[in-house]
């Protein structure tokens, strides 16, 4: 199977195959019913940042190994048991766990146990943090730190924070959504109101969106994004991405402004991949919604949400933590059949990297020198990453074009995806 570069989580709440059941419209956490706790709040778990989304180090009953994509978007904690060495589930739908994030140790967390496969195991990956915990507390998402961007609860005493506007911009929210969903072919749980509201305007028109920092890019309707897309501005089609549902692809374009909560981000990347999970969102908190607010907007913002005061703060960071990922050599990477771990899984019509004839199945070795076997999918994804105009060195194995065998080649970054004319 070949593992795409892009991956997002957004698809999670697809897994609750059909909302059976949904809680009457709004509501808010009741304090009364939180989990018991154990430890200091507050304090960063170990993480991974990687394709725009937070991967954080999350222990189990006590067991260690895994990481968990920390999703506003999945209602509910979903735990691979295969990836903590020791750690056994009894064989229900939904089990009881002791979770351990940082230095805050949380019992009777409800979980739903999931086997994930293999695809993601250079990460790591055992599952998702959902709101169902996370919706007792304060959370923070640090995108430009990444070994501590992720903490759970409020620290007792809180430090200033260097390389971000002060004071930010606040949005308030109520939760939504909650009820009942079928896990894929299997049983049936029950979730609480996770869904955080935002009105997201794109151009000058306002929508109402979900915040979910599961989703890598902001995600809209199809009808959304035909509309935008009506002047005749650049798109990118065919665009892999790599959902825990599986493989699929989007299409995206670039908007000239994006707005949440008084901040905007200006030519923002904007996908569609199709509106089946919209429209079960939509169901869920029984309002028309048009998209996801993905990691591509948060990431340029210290992300503090408090659940419990339903208040989002975003405070814009003085210096931009994450590149723009479609300003690239215009190739995907994939997992290679050969002596190298990576080959080339697709190449961007129009792009240096045709006219340098890199080919599908191309063994990628090297990029500007720094050998791609050791490094994780996100890392060896991001070392393709640059200045538009500039070059990076690629280093082949084994390639389909006569002369480009084990040799390097200069490519140039293309942005994938030209920014709208104003």
């Amino acid at each position: 199977m070949i593992a795409r570069s892009r991956f997002s989580l957004a698809a999670a709440s697809a897994l609750l195959a059909g909302v059976l059941g949904c809680g009457g419209g709004n509501s808010t956490p009741n304090q009364d019913a939180g989990f018991a706790t154990m430890g200091m709040p507050g304090v960063p778990s170990p993480t991974r940042v990687g394709a725009n989304l937070v991967f954080a180090d999350v222990a189990v009953n006590g067991k260690t190994g895994g990481r968990l994509g920390v999703d506003t978007g999945a209602p509910i904690v979903l735990v691979d048991a295969t990836k903590y060495p020791g750690l056994t589930f009894p064989n229900q739908t939904e089990v009881n766990a002791t979770l351990t994030v940082g230095e805050l140790t949380i019992d009777g967390v409800p979980v739903v146990p999931m086997s994930f496969g293999g695809g993601m195991d250079p990460l790591n990956f055992a599952g998702l943090l959902g709101g169902g915990l996370m919706r007792q507390f304060e959370v923070r998402f640090d995108y430009a730190n990444p070994d501590r961007a992720f903490r759970l609860g409020t620290p007792p005493m809180e430090m200033a924070t260097d390389g971000v506007e002060m004071p930010g911009t606040t949005a308030t929210f109520t939760l939504e959504g909650g009820g009942l969903g079928r896990i894929g072919d299997g049983g049936v749980v029950s979730f609480e109101a996770t869904r955080i509201p935002i009105q997201v305007e794109i151009d000058g028109t306002t929508h109402p969106f979900v915040l979910d920092t599961g989703a890598s890019e902001t995600t809209v309707r199809a009808s959304v994004f035909t509309t935008i897309t009506g002047d005749g501005r650049p798109q990118l089609s065919g665009l892999p991405i790599m959902t825990v549902m599986g493989s699929s692809s989007a299409s995206a374009t670039r908007v000239t402004t994006l707005t949440a909560a008084d901040q905007t981000v200006d030519n923002a990347v904007v996908m569609t991949i199709g509106d089946t999970l919209i429209d079960g969102l939509a169901m869920e908190v029984k309002h028309p919604v048009d998209g996801l607010l993905g990691g591509n907007f948060l990431r340029n913002f210290l992300v503090t949400i408090d659940y419990p005061g339903g208040v989002l703060h975003l405070q814009r960071y003085t210096t931009p933590p994450i590149a723009d990922e479609f300003q690239r050599v215009g190739i995907e990477l994939g997992l290679a059949n050969g002596a190298h771990r990576y080959a080339i899984a697709r190449v961007y019509p129009g792009t240096d990297a045709a006219a340098k004839q890199l080919s599908v199945g191309d063994e990628i070795v090297s990029v500007d020198g720094q050998a791609l076997d050791s490094l994780d999918p996100n890392v060896a994804d991001e070392s393709l990453n640059g200045t538009p105009g500039t070059t990076k060195t690629i280093g082949l194995g084994n390639a389909a074009a006569a002369g480009l065998s084990n040799t390097t080649v200069t490519v140039r970054v293309d942005d994938l995806i030209p920014a709208p004319a104003h």
